[in-house]
């Protein structure tokens, strides 16, 4: 049939074949197939943003460029589901960005307005034009806000601001939608654990927070924990280090005690010391565990297994404690 669809000249008699005419019909047929809407979508200019199918499960009807959360697929591959169906094309359940879920770094952005109830089409990753509630001319990023259709501009985000309209509020942007960063963030310690064959050293549990900059808020200035947000679990797959105990076991010998470093100092040669030398006793410092509910930046990282473990860096507390000092280490 392909010879059948041969373009004429001008002044050419018009001969249509049989095979081309039938090809007309097929494709006028699948056009209006195509709901209109959707059709003045398909020409108009879309950036380069990956489009997934959404399911509107907020309860309330989305503007175009508004927000959801990613809640799971609407074809579950389990069982009673229908896992060829999931394989072959990616469409989520999309819900309300609220306080309890944030659905921080995981939302698309409507392509389309989208009643509630409804399925239609968003952008979950590329470039994309938005509308931004701009809170600071300055930021770069955006991402999701409690109770809020739109994303939310700040200095973090999974969404970077390409452009933006002059000005706060509502503005029209371009961003560029992608993972969040997540290798960093704020975490609060919990219990620490001693690891095994250590005088010190630790693995602490954790929870991710945010601070609380409310002013109205009886807790503002503190940090309190995202309530889908990463944390500790039993074990120490997920227990993290602090980088500043990880050098401790290197730069001093480990015998047990916690005196790493005070032998052979030669204090009894230094003139001006006590007649009696050795003291009988001593106040050694001694290094205790961060304290639970301090606040650090967690950080995930790669071990030479390829697995991922979180660390941070803080300064461990010194407790000095009376000790017997042992004979001959001074000299």
């Amino acid at each position: 049939m392909s010879g059948d669809l041969r373009k004429v000249r001008s002044g050419d008699p018009l001969r249509i074949p049989a095979g081309a005419y039938n090809a007309f019909i097929d494709a006028a047929r699948v056009a209006r197939a195509i709901d209109a809407d959707a059709r003045r979508g398909l020409l108009a200019s879309t950036g380069s943003g990956d489009l997934v199918w959404v399911r509107n499960d907020s309860g309330a009807d989305l503007p175009r460029f508004g927000v959801l959360g990613i809640a799971g697929p609407i074809i579950d591959p389990g069982d009673g589901g229908n896992p060829d169906e999931f394989k072959r094309r990616t469409a989520v359940a999309g819900a309300a960005i609220t306080a309890e879920a944030p659905f921080l770094g995981r939302f698309v952005v409507a392509h389309e307005p989208i009643p509630a109830g409804r399925i239609g089409r968003a952008v979950i990753r590329g470039a994309t034009p938005a509308l931004v509630t701009v809170a600071d001319e300055a930021h770069t990023h955006a991402d999701t806000f409690a109770d809020e259709q739109l994303l939310r501009s700040g200095f973090t985000g999974a969404a970077r601001i390409l452009w933006k309209e002059d000005g706060t509020g509502e503005r029209p942007a371009i961003l560029e939608l992608g993972p969040a960063d997540r290798d960093r963030f704020p975490a609060k310690l919990g219990q620490a654990h001693a690891i095994a064959g250590r005088t010190f050293g630790w693995l602490y549990d954790w929870e991710e927070v945010r601070l609380n900059a409310d002013p109205g808020s009886p807790f503002f200035g503190q940090y309190a924990a995202v309530p889908d947000g990463l944390r500790s679990v039993d074990g120490a797959d997920r227990r993290a280090f602090n980088r500043y105990e990880a050098h401790l076991s290197v730069a001093f010998a480990q015998d047990g005690q916690g005196t790493e470093g005070f032998a052979d100092a030669g204090a009894c040669l230094v003139p001006g010391v006590l007649e009696n030398c050795p003291p009988a006793k001593a106040a050694v410092p001694m290094l205790q565990p961060v304290p639970e509910g301090v606040v650090v930046e967690l950080r995930a990282e790669r071990t030479l297994l390829g697995e991922t473990r979180f660390v941070f860096d803080a300064m461990t507390p010194v407790e000095f404690t009376e000790m017997a000092v042992p004979g001959g280490w001074y000299g």
